[in-house]
């Protein structure tokens, strides 16, 4: 078995896939450190800065006091303590729904949601780009699978009208696809749920917190807030802490209790988790300038790239890609932004398709306009050297 993992991992080498943990330390909001320097984070999904913020570090520091350093158990057996509770109600009502299930990560909540919900016998209508989670989640549910082109409502009904009537049918869709940054058409795609009488599920991962007037996500920004069948969301993103969550009717949450996997059999999150959730969710609902001085970073950054000249294909909001296409070009210019003191992670096959490797660019409210116009200025000398722009 050894020879097979060292040739694999050679092939891996050679097609400039090869992937290395970096170990970092944060420093602030918007600067890590590593390997003795200190450089600016690009790749953070803290959209909101709120993972060092005072109010979310304090809520963590005082749950541990009063729960300990963790539950030690899963939520099915001793793990749910009361935090849980009222971080629930919290979360379903700021979203507009009835009940809330909160699981370890975004990952196990898409398993659990999915997994458990579709079956044998129905059909999953799956956007070609969706996160690897929802890839790996249809696959154990054991439904049929059918994928239907990136945000392409057209196609996606041409599809659905080739199935039987009487076949249960899902669509899944990321609704901030988190790769390439741009909204899913989450009000066309509802229209086809009443018309072909669909059960839908939504990923609101990168768009809790960002879209929307309150920041409750896509689902509010296209007035559809509470109307999915079920939405994930996760509290490791804008929320600046960790877990997810599974929004639904009292029934579906009820039948997730009773038969998810991913719920019944994972150690439950420990208390600092769910206090700094809690508290990252109250500023958000009671302070709406988190959120406009995150799009006032935005504006700035992608009016800045668009003059340079980069494209930023159909993206919205924090995530920008900036597509290289080659493997080692994507990672040539990683290596010569952390030169520079920026610190942005190339990302290639298998988490994008073939031949559109990337950097993943992300905007956070932390940033200064200082660490904006140098980040811009590294980036105008990168994308020159490589040709991009």
């Amino acid at each position: 078995m050894r020879e097979r993992l060292q040739q694999e991992l050679e092939q891996i080498k050679e097609a400039g896939n090869y992937r290395e943990i970096r170990y970092l330390k944060p420093v602030n909001e918007s600067r890590v450190w590593y390997e003795g320097s200190e450089y600016l984070n690009l790749c953070s999904n803290s959209y909101l800065s709120l993972h060092t913020h005072p109010d979310v570090m304090k809520a963590a520091k005082d749950a541990i006091d009063e729960y300990g350093a963790g539950t030690c158990s899963s939520r099915s057996v001793s793990g749910s303590i009361d935090l849980y509770a009222l971080l629930e109600d919290d979360v379903a009502a700021f979203k507009g729904y009835q009940r809330a299930l909160i699981f370890s990560n975004g990952y196990l909540a898409n398993m659990g949601i999915i997994a458990t919900l579709a079956g044998t016998h129905d059909v999953i209508f799956s956007d070609e780009l969706n996160h690897s989670s929802i890839i790996d989640s249809i696959r154990l549910s054991r439904a049929r699978r059918v994928i239907y082109r990136h945000c392409d409502v057209e196609d996606l009904e041409k599809k659905i009208r080739r199935e039987p009537v009487s076949t249960k049918k899902f669509v899944i869709t990321e609704t901030v696809f988190s790769m390439d940054g741009d909204v899913a058409p989450l009000a066309a795609i509802f229209r086809l749920k009443e018309k072909y009488d669909l059960h839908l599920i939504v990923d609101e991962a990168h768009a809790t917190g960002v879209f929307g007037e309150r920041g409750r996500g896509v689902e509010e920004l296209q007035g559809l807030a509470g109307l999915m069948d079920v939405q994930m969301g996760t509290f490791g993103k804008a929320l600046g802490s960790f877990g997810a969550f599974a929004l639904s009717d009292s029934l579906t949450i009820e039948y997730l209790v009773n038969r998810a996997r991913t719920f019944m059999y994972t150690t439950a999150l420990p208390a600092s988790a769910l206090g700094a959730a809690r508290s990252a969710l109250q500023l958000i609902r009671e302070d709406g300038s988190f959120k406009k001085e995150l799009w006032e970073n935005i504006d700035y950054m992608r009016q800045g790239l668009h003059k340079l000249g980069f494209d930023l294909k159909q993206s919205e909001g924090p995530i920008v890609p900036i597509v290289v296409g080659e493997d080692s070009k994507a990672v040539r210019m990683q290596k010569m932004l952390l030169e520079q003191g920026i610190f942005l992670q190339a990302i290639r096959p298998p988490t994008v398709p073939a031949g559109t490797s990337r950097l993943r660019l992300t905007i956070v409210r932390g940033l200064t306009r200082e660490d904006m116009n140098s980040a811009l200025e590294a980036l105008a000398q990168v994308g020159r050297s490589v040709g991009l722009i």
